[in-house]
C-alpha cells in the first residue's frame, strides 16, 4: 500500500496515458476518416467519390476544385438528405470526401454525414489549402454543381 501512496503521480500518469491510447479505438467509426490529397485523388478516380466543398461562399474567392460540389457547412444539415441520396444512388455506394479550408470543419461535418447514413466518409487533411499546395487543379471561376 505504501508503494501506491509513494507513486500516486506515476500511477495516475500510467492510467491517463493508457486511456489516451484506448480513446481512438473507442471512437473509431463515429467520424470521418482522414485522407490526404493523394488518397483523395485516388478515391475520386478509382471509386467515383463525391467531393463536397463545405466552405462558405465568401471563402470561394481563393478558388475552387473543379469537380467539387459546393454545399456550405451552414446549409449542410438542410441538404443532408440530398447528399445521402447522391452517395447511395447508383449501383454501389460512393465515398464522400468533405473539404473545408483547413480540414477542421470537414472533420466535424463528417460525423454528421456518417450519422445521416453515409458509410464511407472522409475529411480532406489540410482542406483546400493542402489541395492547392499539392498543385492539384483549382479554378478561380465559381462553378457550383
Amino acid at each position: 500500500m505504501q508503494f501506491f501512496l509513494d507513486n500516486i503521480f506515476l500511477i495516475l500518469a500510467a492510467f491517463i496515458s493508457g486511456g489516451l491510447l484506448v480513446w481512438p479505438l473507442a471512437t473509431r467509426g463515429t467520424s470521418a476518416r482522414q485522407v490526404n490529397t493523394l488518397g483523395a485523388t485516388q478515391l475520386l478516380n478509382a471509386q467515383d467519390a463525391i467531393l463536397i466543398d463545405i466552405r462558405e461562399a465568401a471563402e470561394l474567392s481563393k478558388g475552387q476544385v473543379p469537380q467539387a460540389t459546393h454545399m456550405p457547412g451552414s446549409t449542410l444539415p438542410s441538404q443532408m438528405e440530398s447528399l445521402v441520396k447522391l452517395a447511395q444512388g447508383g449501383k454501389k455506394p460512393r465515398p464522400v470526401i468533405l473539404m473545408c479550408a483547413s480540414g477542421f470543419r470537414s472533420g466535424q461535418a463528417g460525423r454528421k454525414v456518417r450519422k445521416a447514413g453515409v458509410a464511407e466518409v472522409y475529411s480532406l487533411e489540410g482542406g483546400f489549402d493542402a489541395w492547392k499546395q499539392a498543385g492539384l487543379p483549382v479554378s478561380q471561376k465559381r462553378a457550383d454543381k
